[in-house]
């Protein structure tokens, strides 16, 4: 008690005080109280302050260089750095914090939410997280941004949990108080898969009708490449959504995916001996890859996929479609017990909860541990693919580098170089197989391993993925060309061999030769020994040695094509034309030279040039370093031959 009084006794005297000052001046109690109210700074602490030593500008300096001394600042680079890293780490731990008011409202002494307004709380939630992950809130700067509206695509099927979500939806856009959901479209895959499908689809549209809501009916069709009917219907449902938010100016893809749906992931992917991405199911947010016509070219981009609703369960969603009587309709193929999830929901999952009751809230901790272990493996994958990157070809991967790794981190190092040049995740047994070839292959000459439509290739100590081309056997190997004086197209080489007119002082070929009425022109693929003079004092070598000399890998030498004249190799695409073809000004006054130009290749160029006409200094310069990194390629490779051995 004594400790309680002291401070009510200093304040009492303080007010005594007062008292006798108001009455000393004649002034009531209200008005001193009011002037009490208003009062500034006490004018004794002002002189006080102005009492105190004064302190000189060199002595402040002095003491200003002690402080920044005794606790020097991080420059202002790393300033920016720890600021941005604080403000992530704060605000994924407020989301953290919204997240679970929403889903377990009794935390903290809440009141229990309304099960509506919880509904409505996630995506309100998932919305802002959208709107800083799209505004580059994770890049290093420090801007004030704008948040607008979000325009919204919503996945419509006409099930329970998207009509749920389309009644939550709806009455969030109507809202005058909020300013976070703009304009919604909800859209209907047509997959065509099954007999009520139009129905459904007539369904949807008098629902979103009558709820204010923009409707659209995409049709697709579903081919089976062998990933089964559920997984093509499922990427074609994703891809066209995807192209119509990218090609009518949307922002994101909301699906109304649940806790069930995730559990039910998880354990089909775990039967299926899965890795981390397919224990982890599916995640709250990610992008999605999508193309569109624009100006008449198809232009491609990501749009943000969405699922707010992960952590809410089924149960829920039909409580609150109940309550609300809300007209849905149910998909046949959901009791089909010939597709895998179905007999996951009705057969495994029941028995699960009479093993262990509540075993779904265990189940969704396990797949939130997955996800951030994958969240780790990811970050170091990132670190591990800077670390590895080719420093001579533009997208390349340093074998040497890569191979310094573990092997766990070299699949990873792969998998993620693989994603950054816009492939998926290729299965665990080809990355294992592309990994022992990179170990093995003792050349370019023997390694290609083809992924999704592009190749992996070896071009001396680096990895290039390049377009998948066919086998050079299966093209013409004679393809009679008609002089016309213009560029002339190849169909066959994907590509043009284009005529450039000589100058005045420069070798070509004599257009008299062209045009003479039996002059034979053929492009052939590369066959026997085959040679060529590129320069006048030196001797004639065959192809095969001077693509090697002008570093041209193995692998695209077949793409290259190779004019004969009147049975005589005259100009080898990348290489140039043979001296003993070519003319000066005094033999012919018109002269043309020839360069290949391709439409897609490794060098990604318009025009390929010849090596011939690069200028003696810089091919010198150039074949050292092949040498240089085809010596050192060898004597990382005895030193893995060795290893391997002991």
């Amino acid at each position: 008690m004594r400790v309680g009084r002291r401070p009510f006794r200093a304040s009492g005297r303080l007010c005594g005080q007062q008292k006798m000052d108001d009455r000393n001046s004649g002034e009531s109690g209200g008005a001193s109280r009011g002037r009490r109210r208003r009062a500034g700074i006490d004018a004794r602490m002002l002189i006080r302050a102005q009492a105190r030593p004064f302190v000189s500008d060199e002595n402040a300096e002095a003491a200003a260089r002690g402080f920044d001394a005794a606790f020097p600042l991080p420059p202002e680079s790393e300033v920016a750095e720890l600021w941005l890293t604080e403000w992530k780490a704060e605000h994924a731990a407020g989301a953290e914090r919204r997240a679970k008011r929403a889903v377990r409202p009794h935390a903290h002494g809440m009141r229990p939410q309304p099960l509506a307004v919880r509904l409505r709380a996630l995506i309100r939630s998932a919305l802002e997280d959208a709107v800083e992950r799209m505004n580059g809130a994770d890049q290093l700067q420090f801007a004030l941004i704008p948040l607008n509206p979000v325009r919204i695509v919503l996945a419509l099927s006409g099930g329970r949990d998207s009509m749920a979500m389309l009644d939550v939806l709806s009455r969030l856009r109507a809202d005058a108080r909020q300013a976070i959901a703009g304009e919604v479209c909800a859209v209907y895959v047509h997959h065509g898969l099954s007999p009520h499908a139009a129905q459904w689809e007539e369904h949807c549209r008098k629902a979103c009708e009558a709820r204010g809501v923009g409707f659209e009916s995409i049709r697709v069709q579903v081919r089976n490449t062998g990933e089964g009917i559920e997984a093509a219907a499922r990427s074609a449902r994703y891809r066209a959504l995807a192209d119509f938010a990218l090609r009518g100016g949307y922002d994101v893809v909301m699906t109304a995916h649940h806790e069930d749906d995730r559990i039910e992931t998880f354990l089909m992917q775990w039967m299926r001996g899965s890795g981390l991405e397919g224990l982890a199911a599916f995640p709250k947010t990610r992008s999605l890859e999508a193309s569109a016509f624009v100006h008449g070219r198809r232009t491609p981009g990501t749009v943000l996929l969405l699922r707010p609703w992960i952590g809410v369960s089924r149960a829920e969603i039909d409580r609150y479609v109940h309550n609300r009587r809300i007209a849905y309709v149910n998909d046949e193929s959901n009791d089909d017990p010939r597709y895998l999830r179905n007999r996951v929901r009705h057969e495994i999952v029941p028995i699960l909860e009479a093993v262990r009751p509540g075993f779904r809230q265990g189940a969704v901790r396990s797949i939130n541990l997955v996800s951030e272990a994958l969240d780790v493996l990811k970050s170091v994958a990132a670190g591990d693919l800077e670390a590895c990157r080719s420093g001579a070809v533009e997208g390349g991967l340093s074998v040497v580098q890569l191979l310094r790794l573990i092997p766990s981190r070299q699949s990873w190092c792969l998998r993620a170089w693989l994603q950054s040049r816009g492939l998926s995740a290729p299965p665990k047994r080809k990355l294992d197989e592309a990994l022992r070839q990179i170990r093995e292959a003792g050349s370019e000459t023997n390694f290609c391993l083809r992924v999704q439509g592009r190749e992996i290739r070896r071009w001396g100590g680096d990895l290039v993925l390049c377009e998948a081309k066919g086998a050079a056997s299966s093209r013409e190997s004679v393809t009679t060309l008609r002089w016309t004086g213009e560029d002339m197209p190849i169909p066959g080489w994907d590509g043009t061999i284009r005529v450039v007119p000589c100058g005045p002082d420069e070798p070509g070929i004599a257009l008299e030769r062209l045009e003479a009425p039996n002059a034979r022109l053929e492009v052939r693929s590369r066959r026997g020994s085959v040679k060529l003079k590129l320069w006048a004092l030196r001797p004639a070598k065959p192809l095969k040695d001077l693509y090697a000399q002008a570093g041209i890998p193995a692998y695209a030498r077949a793409d290259l094509p190779v004019l004969w004249l009147d049975g005589e190799p005259v100009f080898a695409a990348g290489l140039g034309i043979d001296v003993r073809a070519m003319s000066i000004e005094g033999e012919s006054a018109r002269r043309v030279r020839f360069v290949f130009a391709p439409q897609k290749s490794l060098w990604d160029v318009q025009v390929l040039p010849n090596y011939a006409d690069v200028p003696e200094d810089e091919r010198r310069a150039r074949e050292a370093k092949l040498k240089a990194a085809a010596k050192q390629f060898e004597k990382n490779a005895r030193a893995r031959r060795a290893r391997a051995a002991s």
